[in-house]
């Protein structure tokens, strides 16, 4: 039997925005949780940043089937900072809400943070817990986070306080206060909540709405590169946003004093 098309909203309430490169093994996990959401009124924005595996299928696949899908591709690979600020000028909703192709949104995300967004109007960015979630979909453990914009802006130059894969944002926000940073090739997320919060409230809702995958390859240690840009946001954050200098320079310090240990010392220190 011929699948119908699911007809799209072309004013939708919200608007899912996934950026995707060579992630044929998660993205298919990732598409059906947007999609089992008990809220309806969304359109999915997915930027494929000129995959070379079979993920320009799979989203034509789930395309054709929910026209609520809209795939936008690359011709060239530009990388995520850039794939988001591409897909944030296509997103048509109020608000936006994050997703990475490899991390799931449980059933009630979109509705939970819709309905908290609503009735706080003062807040321009919530995020939520989340589930660590295995290679194999398998939950290995929670991520708890402090809830109100005091605490979180507090432990703030010491992490990002928000999960990517859980930002739902204000489009407006965007619209006034920048998109992504294109300076940051990673952390570009933590870039932007550092920038939010020293002019907006920014909150989690307090219960796990997202399952974040987790792996070596996953793990912001492995990746040089990324420990480089969340230094330099926590700068900018300093010299830039007006947080603390003395707390942001102690924290600068700390994390420079980490990045320089030996990457095996810093695997053992993960894997206990």
């Amino acid at each position: 039997m011929q699948q119908v098309p699911i007809p799209h909203n072309m004013n939708p309430t919200v608007s899912v925005l996934m950026c995707v490169y060579n992630e044929d093994d998660f993205v298919d996990k990732s598409i059906v949780g947007i999609l089992s959401q008990s809220f309806r009124d969304f359109e999915f924005i997915i930027v494929d940043d000129a995959s070379t595996d079979t993920t320009q299928d799979i989203l034509a696949k789930y395309a054709r089937q929910d026209a609520r899908i809209r795939v936008v591709r690359n011709e060239r690979n530009i990388g995520l900072t850039r794939s988001l600020n591409r897909g944030i000028v296509e997103c048509r909703g109020a608000y936006i809400a994050r997703l990475d192709a490899d991390d799931i949104s449980v059933t009630d995300r979109l509705k939970r943070q819709y309905d908290f967004m609503e009735s706080h109007r003062d807040v321009a960015l919530c995020g939520s817990f989340a589930y660590y979630i295995s290679e194999d979909g398998q939950e290995v453990g929670k991520k708890k986070l402090p809830a109100n914009y005091k605490n979180i802006k507090e432990k703030l130059l010491f992490n990002n306080q928000l999960v990517h894969s859980s930002f739902f944002i204000r489009k407006s926000i965007l619209d006034t206060g920048g998109f992504y940073n294109e300076h940051f090739k990673t952390s570009q997320d933590y870039e932007l909540v550092l920038r939010l919060a020293s002019k907006y409230r920014v909150e989690n809702i307090p219960e796990y709405l997202v399952g974040w995958r987790v792996g070596k390859n996953s793990l912001s240690w492995v990746n040089k590169r990324q420990e480089w840009d969340a230094l330099r946001a926590r700068w900018w954050g300093v010299t830039k946003y007006g947080y603390p200098k003395f707390k942001g320079l102690f924290h600068i310090c700390l994390r420079l004093g980490w990045l320089l240990l030996p990457q095996h010392f810093k695997m053992k220190r993960y894997e206990g």
